[in-house]
Parts: structure tokens; sequence; C-alpha cells
């Protein structure tokens, strides 16, 4: 299938602006597991990014916490499988929800997906520094021509990165377009081919956890979270960036 065009952003900044945001998300979403979450958008939001290798969770994790979410809808009298049989119905039940309850669980599982990503599952291939360097490369390829890529830091599974899309330009499709051609370099490798041919072939997990960062004091506390994320690594274990822009705005 031939490559679509990259779109083109709808201006270039002169210099990065931090746009703060009201906590106002009306889907339901438990991150890591699920292909085809919905992603809520907002030009000039930043972002706060994880993506994984597809080995990088547990098969059995998963399914524990497709058995938590169940259980959870359940005692509120919902049915999980309406989200794929009947997405409307799901839809009106989530948002009658107490709006705390629910933050509250989405808020614990996404402690559990980045405790669990943290104990390095699977091949933990980006571990290795010519790995390290190729997605730092990748990160910040693009940066200044179609969005600002922030401070990230890429662990032995996974990758934690702040990013502030241009108008004009779908995360998503950045995202891609690093997934994609990091994929292809990797499996170059003759070191990493082999532990990284999991999942049918495929390099990464193909959804990715993103949420809007709020304000300033969620991009402070952000910045924190990556800084401390390689904690019990050691030196050349994992590569951290940390981005001057975002220091400017804070």
């Amino acid at each position: 299938m031939p490559h679509q065009p990259l779109s083109k952003p709808a201006e270039i900044p002169e210099k990065p602006v931090f746009s703060a945001y009201e906590e106002k998300e009306d889907f339901w979403m438990v991150p890591g597991y699920e292909r085809n979450l919905p992603h809520w958008r907002l030009v000039g939001a930043s972002y706060f990014v994880t993506f994984r290798l597809a080995d990088s969770l547990p098969a059995e994790v998963v399914l524990r916490w497709k058995h938590d979410e169940s259980q959870w809808l359940f005692e509120r009298g919902i049915d999980i499988h309406w989200q794929r049989d009947e997405p409307e119905r799901f839809r009106q039940a989530i948002a009658k929800l107490d709006p705390g309850e629910r933050a509250a669980f989405q808020r614990e599982m996404a402690r559990q997906f980045f405790l669990e990503l943290d104990q390095c599952h699977g091949c933990c291939a980006l571990k290795a520094p010519k790995a390290q360097t190729l997605m730092a490369d990748a990160l910040r390829f693009f940066h200044g021509q179609r969005l600002w890529t922030g401070d990230f830091v890429v662990m032995p599974n996974h990758v934690h990165v702040i990013a502030q899309p241009f108008a004009g330009v779908p995360l998503e499709e950045w995202l891609y377009s690093v997934k994609r051609f990091t994929a292809a370099r990797l499996m170059q490798e003759e070191d990493l081919h082999e532990r990284l041919m999991t999942r049918a072939g495929h390099v990464w997990q193909p959804e990715s956890f993103d949420r809007v960062i709020r304000d300033l004091g969620e991009l402070r506390r952000t910045r924190e979270y990556i800084a401390k994320n390689p904690r019990g690594l050691r030196e050349g274990e994992f590569h951290l960036y940390r981005a001057e822009w975002i220091d400017g705005l804070l």
C-alpha cells in the first residue's frame, strides 16, 4: 500500500506557547490495551504520550485488566459488550456515571499500566544504545517543522514523550511516522531482529496512550515523571532528553 503524504501544518509558530484546557473529557478510556480507543484532540494542545513495544505487557496482565474493567462496569449496571455492540447505549451509560468515581478508576488503571511497563516485560530491545539513539533522533526529527518535541525518555520497552503538534498535524499521524520508521530500522539490526519478532511481526503495540496536559502544574508534574521514570536503571539502559523550550514556559 503506498504511503499517504504527511499533512501540512496550517502555520509554523514562531515559538512554543502553552495552552491550558479545562477537564472536559466525555469518553471512556482504560489505557494501553484496546485498539481504536477514543482520543481527545485539541488544536494547540500539548500531550503526554506513551507508546510501547508489542511484547511489553504479558497476556495475563491484559486479561486481568479487562476482567477488572468488566467487573467495575457490571457493578454499575453496564455491560462491557455494549461498547462494541451498542456504542451509543454504552456512551450514554458511561455519561451517567459519577465523574469523580469514573476519573478515580481511570487514574488507578493508568497507574497500574505505567507500573507494569516499568517491570520491563518482553525483549526490552530499547535498552540497546543504538536503539536509543535511533528513537531519540526520530522523536526530534520533525521538531520545529511539524511539532515541538518536548522532554522524552526512551525506556527498555516503552517511550514517554511530551509533544505539541502544530495546527493541521494530527498527533496520531506523527506517532505513526515515528513508529513506522523506527520499526523498519530496528528490524534491520541483526542482533535485535529476532528479539523483536513478536505479535506476528509487529514491533510496536498499535495503540498509544495520550493525555492532554491541562495546565502548567500538570506540565511540571509530567516533566518530573519523565525525569524520574528511569530510576533503578543503570546509566546506558535509557535515554533521557530535556527540552529547553519547556524550561522557558515554566
